[in-house]
């Protein structure tokens, strides 16, 4: 389903009528120059911070430029633009900063096309623009914040960071530095389109927050971040739970467990008991499982005769592996 969704992205950035506004994703952009000019401006740096909230992401980012030439203003944009239809999706609550300093923007056509990138004006046709003076072989910050509605697919939500706009400035984007931060209580991060090129995996710097960087990114200028996010007991239907939940089948490996938080570690390894009916003692787990498992097949009930010899040796395996990631989160 995944690839049929993307296959009708592409149709819309093509030109092509979108024809079902449940699958959409608005894009907020990297700063670029509005208007053409000789740009002597390299982007040495961004950082790139997305969190997940539970009714929308937020993406903060604090760029680097560096003048190599002579002092400058640039009338620079922040690019976005919104697939399906409907209304659904748009960036809100924007701010920009330069140098610290919160400034106003304007809501304006892009009026800039550099010949030697693939510029598509129809999709990329309005920004949030500013003029902004880069002295001479100094550094200049510059910083923008904002919120966006999710996209949707089958599987779950969809994040989306337009990073390859980037490519407007003098050479290659020096570093990409991505932060990534869960709040999402039911979902966890499971699929990615990140830049190419010479990076660091992701590493978590705490319990709901990751980190990866990447150099020297010479991108198309409609590369994208994207984010996708699962179900964490990967409940996503067709099929009633179980069906494609992992844990209760397969031994899992510890890797499995890098992208769930340790609240949610705490919903899966209880998952395991519910499948057997144990009657729950913790007044949170006990609602959640008895609202989930009104869905599931066969449907949770309690089983007052529960034992733990009801458990398989996989599910007593895999209970004990979560557990363990779980104490090691609260060092």
């Amino acid at each position: 389903m995944r690839k049929t969704f993307f296959l009708l992205v592409t149709l819309l950035l093509a030109g092509t009528a979108f024809a079902n506004d449940t699958y959409f994703f608005t894009s907020g952009g990297n700063l670029i120059p509005a208007e053409e000019k000789n740009i002597s401006i390299q982007m040495k740096s961004e950082v790139i911070t997305i969190v997940l909230q539970p009714d929308y992401y937020e993406i903060t980012v604090d760029f680097n430029f560096y003048n190599t030439g002579k002092t400058t203003e640039l009338l620079v944009g922040f690019p976005f633009f919104e697939a399906g239809i409907g209304g659904h999706g748009k960036i809100y609550d924007f701010k920009c900063w330069t140098n610290g300093e919160l400034k106003d923007y304007s809501d304006m056509p892009l009026i800039r096309e550099f010949s030697n990138h693939n510029y598509n004006a129809e999709n990329l046709e309005n920004a949030y623009t500013r003029t902004i003076a880069f002295p001479a072989k100094k550094s200049t910050s510059t910083k923008v914040n904002y919120k966006s509605e999710y996209g949707f697919d089958t599987d779950g939500q969809i994040i989306k960071y337009l990073y390859g706009t980037g490519s407007s400035w003098k050479g290659s984007i020096g570093e990409i530095t991505i932060i990534l931060e869960n709040n999402l209580p039911y979902a966890r991060p499971n699929e990615f389109e990140l830049p190419k090129g010479k990076s660091t995996p992701f590493t978590r710097i705490a319990d709901n927050k990751w980190e990866a960087h990447f150099y020297k990114i010479e991108p198309k200028y409609t590369d994208c971040i994207t984010i996708h996010t699962g179900n964490i007991l990967d409940d996503t239907g067709p099929k009633c739970f179980p069906s494609y939940f992992k844990f209760n089948r397969v031994k899992a490996e510890k890797d499995w467990l890098f992208w769930y938080t340790r609240p949610q570690l705490r919903i899966v390894r209880n998952a395991l008991y519910a499948l057997h009916g144990y009657n729950f003692k913790s007044a949170d787990l006990k609602e959640l499982f008895t609202e989930w498992g009104k869905y599931w097949y066969p449907e949770y009930t309690v089983n007052p005769a529960f034992t733990e010899n009801e458990l398989s040796d996989i599910e007593k395996y895999n209970i004990q592996l979560i557990l363990t990631e779980e104490e090691s989160r609260s060092k």
